[in-house]
C-alpha cells in the first residue's frame, strides 16, 4: 500500500516538476467559491443529496461527532489525502471542508472505499476528474472502519 502512495506522490512530484505552470493554469480557471464544498454548478441540492455513490456503503446513521474516531479520520487524512486535498483550497483534488454539508455520508465513504470504480461510472466524479485535469484519485486502500473515521474527521471540519 505505501509503495502505490509512494509511486503515485512520485508521479504527482514529476508532473508539477516538469510543468511548473500545471496548478496556476487550473486553478485559474476553477471557480474557487463553486468548488469550495465539491459542489457542481449543474447539480440541485436534492441530487446531490440523493447520490450515495457506488460501493459497498448504502447506509450511513450518523449520531454526535465521534472525537476519537475524527482523531484516527485526521492522521489517515494527513498520510493519505492531503497530497491533492487541502481543507480550504484547491489543489490536485478539491478542497474537502465543506464535503459533508454537499455530499451524502454515503458518498463520502464510497469514493473511499471504490474509487476506480466510482472514477467509471459515478456521473458526478467524472464531472470533478474533469475538472482537476482527469488526474486520478488513486485507491487508498481502506476499510470501511477507517473510511468511517475519515468521514468523522471531514465531519468535524464544519463548524
Amino acid at each position: 500500500m505505501r509503495k502505490t502512495f509512494l509511486i503515485t506522490g512520485i508521479a504527482i512530484a514529476l508532473i508539477l516538476l516538469l510543468n511548473p505552470g500545471f496548478l496556476k493554469a487550473k486553478s485559474s480557471v476553477i471557480n474557487h467559491a463553486e468548488f469550495a464544498g465539491l459542489s457542481l454548478p449543474d447539480e440541485s441540492m436534492d441530487q446531490q443529496e440523493k447520490d450515495l455513490g457506488i460501493g459497498p456503503v448504502k447506509s450511513v446513521v450518523l449520531g454526535p461527532l465521534n472525537s476519537k474516531m475524527a482523531g484516527e479520520g485526521k492522521v489517515i487524512y494527513t498520510n493519505q489525502c492531503i497530497m491533492c486535498h487541502d481543507i480550504d483550497q484547491n489543489k490536485l483534488g478539491p478542497a474537502l471542508k465543506n464535503v459533508t454539508k454537499t455530499r451524502t455520508p454515503e458518498y463520502i465513504m464510497n469514493i473511499l472505499l471504490n474509487p476506480v470504480q466510482m472514477q467509471k461510472e459515478n456521473a458526478t466524479v467524472k464531472a470533478l476528474l474533469a475538472k482537476y485535469n482527469n488526474l486520478p484519485m488513486p485507491d487508498p486502500a481502506l476499510n470501511q472502519a477507517k473510511a468511517r473515521s475519515v468521514l468523522e474527521y471531514l465531519r468535524s471540519l464544519v463548524k
